[in-house]
C-alpha cells in the first residue's frame, strides 16, 4: 500500500518503526489490539501512523479522558514536593503569549471537558468563550458554565466563521487523521487579526508519544511549520522549551515571512531505536532480580508500558503515583498507591517516567534514598 504524508502529501515516506506486540497502549493507558506503525516523511519530517479503524466511535464513547473526578488533572512536574498540574502550567504559558482581555472571543477546539477554558475564565470572566469537540460525552461539563449556543459537537455553526480572536487547541491535533483539513477549517474560524494557539506532543522531547496507538500524528518542528504554512498561516512561532515534551505554537493568517526550521530526519530514528531496545532493558532487569517483589513509580503511559513488558507480572505488587487523582485506583489490576504507602517488602522499583526527567525526579525523593531497593530506569541503567 502506498502511504502519503498527511501534512504535505508526499509519498516519499519510510516505515521507521513497527511494534513487536499485537496489542498496543492508548494515551489513556488502555490496551487496544493492533501494532503501532510509524512512517517518516522525507519531505517535511512528519511522523505518522495508521488511522484507527473506528476513529469516530472511539472518540465518541471510548476516549474518556479525566472523567473520574470533576477536578481531575495530570501532573506536569513535582519540584521539591510541590505538585504542578498540567492545566496550571498551560495557563501560565498561554498568558505570556496570548494575554487574556475582556470581550476576547475564544474557541477551544477539541476541548474535552473544557478544563483550560474554565481556567481562562477564572482569570478573565468577561471572555466570550466557545467550545467544540467531536464527542458529546463532555456536554454535561460545558452546560455548567456556558449558555446554549456557545458550544458545538461534531459540526461548527456557520455563524462561527471568521468570528474568533483566538482559537486554541491543547493536545488534540495528534489524534486527528487529516490535520491539514482541520487546520484549514480552524483558519476559517479566525478573524483577520486573530491567531491559532496551542500545544501538541513533541516526540523528540517525550518519547512516549511515539508508541501511543491513538496518536496518529507525531509532529516535528518542520512538519508543524509546513502544516501551518500550507494552511495559509504566516507568522508562525514554534517553541519546544516552554512546555516539557511538547511544542507550543502560535500562528496568524497571512503570507509566511519566517524561514522554516531545519529538516532533521535523524532524531526520530533514535527514538525508534529507543523503543526497540527498551523491551530488552526491562526484561534483562527483571531477569537479574528473579522473583523479587517490585513496584513501578508512575502510573501513566511509561509505567503502563513497563508493566506490559514484564514476563512475571505476578511479581509486580503495585504502582506508585504522586497524583491524588491516581491514588486509590488500579492499573492492570494492581493498586496505585501514594509513595509513602510503599510496602517495606518491595525490593525493586522501575521508574516509569519520561527519561528526560526521571533521574532528577528520583534525586528529589528523600524517601527513595532511605530505601535499599534497586532502581531500574528506562534506558537500562540499574542502581
Amino acid at each position: 500500500m502506498m502511504y502519503a504524508c498527511p501534512i504535505c502529501d508526499s509519498t516519499s515516506v519510510d516505515l521507521i518503526f513497527k511494534s513487536s506486540s499485537e496489542r498496543s497502549l492508548t494515551s489513556l493507558c488502555e490496551f487496544r489490539s493492533g501494532k503501532v506503525y510509524v512512517w517518516q516523511c522525507r519531505g517535511c519530517g512528519h511522523l505518522f501512523g495508521n488511522e484507527l479503524k473506528d476513529t469516530k466511535g472511539y472518540y465518541e464513547s471510548d476516549y474518556r479522558i479525566l472523567l473520574n473526578h470533576e477536578d481531575e488533572d495530570q501532573i506536569y512536574e513535582v519540584t521539591n514536593g510541590h505538585v504542578v498540574y498540567r492545566t496550571e502550567h498551560q495557563l501560565q504559558v498561554m498568558e505570556k503569549n496570548v494575554p487574556l482581555k475582556p470581550g476576547m472571543r475564544i474557541l477551544d477546539y477539541g476541548c474535552a471537558k473544557a478544563a483550560m477554558p474554565k481556567r481562562m475564565l477564572s482569570v478573565e470572566p468577561r471572555l466570550e468563550m466557545h467550545l467544540f469537540d467531536v464527542s458529546s460525552m463532555y456536554r454535561k461539563y460545558w452546560t455548567e458554565f456556558l449558555p446554549e449556543g456557545r458550544y458545538a459537537v461534531d459540526v461548527v455553526p456557520e455563524a462561527w466563521i471568521s468570528r474568533f480572536d483566538v482559537v486554541t487547541s491543547f493536545f488534540a491535533l495528534e489524534h486527528i487523521p487529516r490535520p491539514f483539513d482541520t487546520v484549514c477549517h480552524i483558519r476559517d474560524l479566525i478573524n483577520a487579526d486573530g491567531c491559532f494557539y496551542g500545544i501538541v506532543p513533541d516526540t523528540i522531547g517525550n518519547y512516549a508519544d511515539f508508541v501511543v496507538i491513538d496518536h496518529v500524528n507525531h509532529f516535528t518542528e518542520s512538519s508543524l511549520f509546513t502544516l501551518f504554512r500550507r494552511a495559509g498561516f504566516g507568522e508562525i512561532r514554534i517553541d519546544r522549551d516552554l512546555h516539557r515534551g511538547a511544542l507550543v505554537f502560535m500562528a496568524k493568517r497571512g503570507e509566511s515571512t519566517i524561514a522554516p526550521p531545519l529538516l532533521d530526519l535523524e532524531p526520530p530514528k533514535n527514538v525508534s531505536a529507543f523503543w526497540v531496545s527498551i523491551g530488552e532493558y526491562i526484561q534483562a532487569a527483571e531477569a537479574s532480580h528473579p522473583k523479587k517483589r517490585s513496584s513501578i513509580y508512575g502510573s501513566g503511559f511509561y509505567g503502563a508500558y513497563i508493566a506490559s513488558l514484564l514476563k512475571r507480572p505476578e511479581d509486580l505488587h503495585c504502582f506508585l503515583d504522586a497524583s491524588p487523582f491516581r491514588q486509590g485506583r488500579s492499573l492492570m489490576e494492581k493498586p496505585i498507591l501514594a509513595p509513602a504507602e510503599l510496602p517495606e517488602s518491595i525490593e525493586l522499583i522501575y521508574i516509569g517516567l519520561n527519561p528526560s526527567i526521571a533521574r532528577k525526579t528520583v534525586a528529589e525523593m528523600a524517601w527513595m534514598a532511605k530505601r535499599s531497593t534497586s532502581i531500574v530506569y528506562l534506558d537500562g541503567d540499574i542502581s
